[in-house]
Parts: structure tokens; C-alpha cells; sequence
């Protein structure tokens, strides 16, 4: 195991990448990177995910503009909760889900006719089932 290690250590001087010696020895990225620490090898820091360089104001000014998170994320080669945090950070209000429509119905301007009537449950009746055995019971016994 220790001569394993040390091979894959040298490898890695030798030039290899994390990725290669892992398929290579059959072991996952964390595990690679791991026995190679341990082996002494100096490496990057773990870090997760790829750094990306948005450009913060143009990514503001498109949600601002009216643009939804998912139509900047796809504008801006990057994912819905960067974009999401991003905008957090900046103090940029984020909009709620539904659009124009929910905005307005949340600053009480809706529009749109007179109001509607609440929706109201509708109550099934608890009484037992011609089929329980409580409405069997309860039935007069047929005698023969």
C-alpha cells in the first residue's frame, strides 16, 4: 500500500493530474488528493467549485432591468444560486416568484376585476360507508 502511495506521489511531481492518478489507481478525486497530502506533496488548497469573474455590475443591471435569475444565470454562463447569492450580497431586493403579478398583489394594486370569492373546503360527511363494519353492525340482524 505504502509503495502504491508513494508511486502515485511521484506521479503527480512527474507531471500527472489528480484526475488521471485517481482513474489510473481506481480511487475518487477526494481520496487521491487526500493520500497525496499525506505523501508530503505540495498542492493547491481544496476549494470548492470554479472561481468565476462576473462581471457584478452588468449581472445587477440585467435582474434590475426586469430580467428573472435563471434568464442572468444563462446570460451569464453561471448558476441560478451564484446569481442568487451574488445579488444578495450586492443588497439588490430580489423579486418574488411569479413575476409582475405577484408584486402587485403584494402591494395590494391587483387590477384585475372585481375580488374573488375565497375558496372554500369542501367537508366530506365522517359518516361510515355502507361497506365498514360499523354501518354492518348497525344494520338490523336477518334472521332465517
Amino acid at each position: 500500500m505504502n509503495s502504491r502511495n508513494e508511486k502515485m506521489a511521484q506521479a503527480y511531481r512527474d507531471g500527472a493530474t489528480i484526475t488521471r492518478i485517481a482513474a489510473v489507481y481506481g480511487l475518487s478525486l477526494s481520496w487521491t488528493g487526500r493520500i497525496l497530502r499525506q505523501q508530503g506533496v505540495a498542492m493547491p488548497p481544496v476549494r470548492q467549485g470554479v472561481k468565476r469573474e462576473l462581471n457584478i455590475a452588468r449581472v445587477v443591471s440585467d435582474y434590475e432591468g426586469g430580467a428573472t435569475i435563471q434568464q442572468v444565470a444563462d446570460t451569464h454562463h453561471a448558476s441560478y444560486g451564484t446569481i442568487r447569492r451574488l445579488l444578495l450580497r450586492e443588497k439588490v431586493a430580489i423579486r418574488p416568484h411569479g413575476g409582475q403579478n405577484a408584486i402587485s398583489l403584494r402591494a395590494g394594486q391587483a387590477d384585475d376585476g372585481p375580488p374573488r370569492p375565497k375558496k372554500t373546503k369542501t367537508v366530506r360527511s365522517r359518516t361510515a360507508s355502507t361497506h365498514s363494519p360499523r354501518r354492518r353492525l348497525a344494520q338490523p340482524l336477518l334472521r332465517q
